[in-house]
């Protein structure tokens, strides 16, 4: 019965965890020549009485930006990677994988294959085949389209959709816009724009994200609440690699 409860428990921290890494946002830096700037991040995660270190980095190699992240604690090591590039404001994934480990390990994996017109994706072991679209994101590069599409905006749109393959399935998420009121972070006083992701259940599962405009949309806080659990992410350090 106690390795049960220890195995639900692993399970949850887990989940909740690589649901906190597809959230993230990768930050960008001013007066940059490319759409994005290579940087390095740190964010302090806390889920479960249980907290963890996240570390982002974006590199550049060319015109193909590859986006890694890592967190790990006593019970947990979570890792993601994601290749694209950029045209016209428009993320064009190349590959994605993710990888978590804990009593078991799981899998992710797309592959973008724009001349073949195919996109494949694995999730629990099994591949999916889908038809290859403009538009269609991995739930990581998701987080960089976010970016640029309010990095191209006027003024911060009022709702963000995007289309995001994981699996089987194709999924639209839609982000709305909230209210926020500026946020004390190590890195001083920010003026936040918000955002909350619409859920078919609002109260069973929640999560809303806090961008500062004036660091070009960073993500400085994230917050989400999933089967009665809450995960909160804080934004620790940042290190742009001009």
């Amino acid at each position: 019965m106690m390795r049960s409860t220890k195995n639900k428990v692993l399970a949850t921290i887990r989940w909740l965890f690589t649901l906190l890494m597809s959230a993230l946002l990768a930050p960008s830096s001013a007066l940059a020549d490319t759409p994005l700037t290579p940087f390095e991040a740190t964010y302090d995660t806390r889920a479960l009485g249980m907290s963890m270190s996240l570390s982002r980095k974006l590199g550049l190699e060319g015109d193909t930006y590859t986006l890694s992240s890592l967190g790990k604690n006593m019970l947990l090591t979570l890792k993601e990677q994601s290749s694209f590039t950029i045209e016209d404001g428009q993320v064009l994934g190349q590959r994605f994988k993710s990888e978590s480990k804990a009593l078991k390990t799981q899998r992710r994996a797309v592959n973008f294959d724009r001349s073949a017109g195919v996109i494949d994706s694995m999730k629990q072991g099994k591949w999916t085949q889908h038809e290859w679209q403009p538009g269609l994101l991995d739930r990581f590069s998701q987080q960089q389209q976010i970016r640029l599409t309010l990095l191209g905006s006027d003024t911060p749109p009022d709702q963000l959709a995007f289309n995001v393959v994981d699996g089987p399935k194709v999924s639209e998420k839609i982000w709305q816009r909230v209210e926020a009121d500026p946020i004390d972070t190590p890195l001083g006083q920010l003026e936040v724009v918000s955002y909350r992701e619409v859920h078919d259940n609002p109260k069973k599962r929640a999560s809303r994200i806090w961008l500062a405009p004036g660091l070009q949309y960073l993500m400085v806080k994230t917050e989400h609440i999933e089967r009665s659990s809450k995960i909160r992410v804080n934004i620790e350090s940042l290190n742009w690699l001009e």
